[in-house]
């Protein structure tokens, strides 16, 4: 991901997007092959991204051979036309996104207990206060746990690109902003409440 230096991300946006978010993109190259990905619930915590998967998974399969894995956490806004920006140059059409690609040396566990230990920190970070059977190996979630790998990814390095409206000056911004709004696309209010927030700080 390129890294633009019209589109910069502060550190501490970034952490408060990453804990908004619900899943991300596990990319994991075996060597000699082809990346295989998969999109996985997750927790993070510092710099250690908790998350699991079924065994028989081929993303897990790849990491196992190759523990360097990028964790892409990002969110599809929307996309404007050029005319939104300047009605000559076909250059300004573009997507707007957050997204954040972590670099990470992976572990993990395929033993029931510290799988169950893993899924219930991710449930008491989607489901708190939820009512439901404790989580351990025995009848009735045994079987299931058997079929998990808990996985653990440490970052190494962070990227990240938010390309929130386009680089032009403030008031342009919220005319686009404006203009994706009225064209009421689905995604479109979302987008465009995004943009005004990211420029009202």
């Amino acid at each position: 991901m390129y890294e633009s230096p019209n589109y910069p991300s502060d550190p501490a946006q970034v952490e408060a997007f990453v804990r908004d978010q619900r899943h991300g993109t596990l990319v994991a190259t075996p060597p000699g092959g082809f990346p295989s990905v998969s999109l996985l619930p997750f927790v993070k915590t510092g710099d250690v991204i908790e998350l699991h998967c079924v065994q028989a998974d081929p993303t897990f399969d790849a990491l196992r051979r190759n523990p360097r894995v990028t964790f892409l956490v990002s969110d599809y806004l929307t996309w404007t036309p050029h005319d939104f920006v300047d009605e000559r140059d076909a250059g300004r059409a573009t997507l707007h996104f957050r997204a954040v690609a972590y670099e990470c040396e992976a572990t993990w566990s395929t033993e029931p207990d510290d799988v169950a230990a893993a899924l219930s920190r991710l449930l008491a970070a989607y489901e708190p206060n939820a009512s439901y059977e404790a989580l351990r190996d025995g009848e009735f979630y045994g079987f299931r746990l058997r079929r998990l790998a808990a996985l653990r990814l440490e970052v190494r390095a962070t990227r990240a690109k938010f390309k929130v409206g386009p680089a032009v000056p403030e008031a342009r911004k919220r005319e686009v902003a404006r203009r994706i709004r009225a064209r009421g696309r689905p995604e479109d209010g979302r987008a465009a409440d995004v943009i005004e927030a990211s420029l009202d700080g």
